[in-house]
């Protein structure tokens, strides 16, 4: 028997070599200790070092409580009043990313989840039930933001923040500060907007969140702004932050309409799923009272197709994540003012 220690588990106090088990009402944040006892849609964990770890029957997983709602994957998550943990409670597996509740819906392409037998909640030598870290919500953001969000989950979100992060790092010079502010907990897309370039780089498990599903606006909005600080104290110039899944779910409406973050937000840069969704997005916005400046993106589509049509239906024009024209226009557009001075090529200002 292996143990792997999930990702999401990042975000609590340092853990034990060895946690023990106690029995409680653990709820949404809170670490368990589990045996699988049948591999379903995740075959794999992420554990903290970013690596996907394969698990088999009888493998322990210390994961974290909490909630998913997902449109593409899997939908469940914890009661009302907390779930009741003692030895042989069963639970499933509802992220790759360790986030552990019961499962409510999957899609059959996935399969039923992987499923779990709670040994416990885990503790500390102390007796106390580890759980993630909450972090203080900060004032409104002083450095400028970038948000990229997307119609759905794997549309590109994370391909196309990787490639402006790479372009402000290398062409203009910017310390650049990366986050993911909602979603799911995974430690895979923050390390690609990292290595993209990134100056600094943390998201919500680090504020204390396994996911941003199933908390309120103030938890959601608070994590966010606590981020933008941080980033900001550790040098940041300007913070490109990452929205997982689709801008309905996951708080992030919320997150789009807290006046002190939209305020410093920059641009919203949008990738659809195909261009119909281009304009659904475009409208969503509108009937949401959301004020920051949207960017479109292009699709994993034909570009010149999505070009034509989207410039013919709706007049506006797509960001190619991969021309680098294109990045500029993004940039010199929206985000040149916000920029030091010192990291304008001659001549851009």
């Amino acid at each position: 028997m292996s143990t792997v220690i999930t990702s999401c588990t990042r975000g609590a106090q340092e853990l034990p070599e060895r946690p023990t088990a106690v029995e409680g009402t653990g709820r949404a944040g809170d670490l368990v200790i589990a045996r699988v006892v049948r591999v379903g849609a995740y075959p794999r964990v992420e554990n903290v070092h970013g690596r996907d770890v394969r698990i088999r029957v009888g493998d322990e997983v210390v994961g974290v409580l909490g909630d998913r709602h997902s449109t593409t994957s899997i939908y469940g998550g914890l009661p009302e009043d907390g779930l009741a943990v003692g030895a042989g409670t069963p639970a499933d597996l509802l992220a790759v990313g360790g986030v552990v509740g019961i499962a409510a819906s999957s899609p059959s392409s996935l399969g039923t989840a992987t499923a779990l037998e709670l040994t416990g909640l885990a503790a500390g030598p102390d007796g106390r039930v580890l759980s993630l870290r909450r972090r203080a919500a900060a004032e409104a953001p002083a450095t400028p933001v970038v948000f990229v969000g997307g119609t759905a989950a794997e549309v590109g979100k994370t391909t196309f923040a990787a490639a402006l992060v790479h372009h402000l790092a290398a062409r203009y010079g910017v310390r650049v500060g990366v986050t993911k502010l909602a979603g799911t907990g995974r430690l895979r897309d923050l390390l690609t907007l990292a290595d993209a370039g990134a100056h600094c780089a943390a998201d919500f498990v680090d504020a204390g969140l396994a996911t941003t599903y199933g908390h309120t606006a103030d938890t959601v909005v608070g994590a966010a702004r606590h981020l933008a600080a941080r980033l900001t104290g550790e040098g940041a110039e300007i913070v490109v932050a990452e929205l997982g899944g689709d801008l309905w779910g996951a708080g992030i409406p919320d997150i789009l309409r807290d006046p002190g973050l939209v305020a410093a937000a920059r641009a919203l840069v949008l990738v659809p799923s195909d261009t119909m969704a281009s304009l659904g997005a475009d409208t969503w916005l509108t009937r949401n009272g959301i004020t920051v400046p949207p960017v479109h993106g292009v699709p994993h589509r034909n570009v010149m197709a999505a070009r034509e049509r989207v410039g013919r239906g709706m007049g506006v024009e797509l960001v190619d994540p991969h021309d680098e024209g294109d990045l500029d226009r993004l940039v010199t557009g929206l985000l040149l003012p916000a920029l030091p001075a010192r990291a304008v090529p001659a001549g851009t200002r």
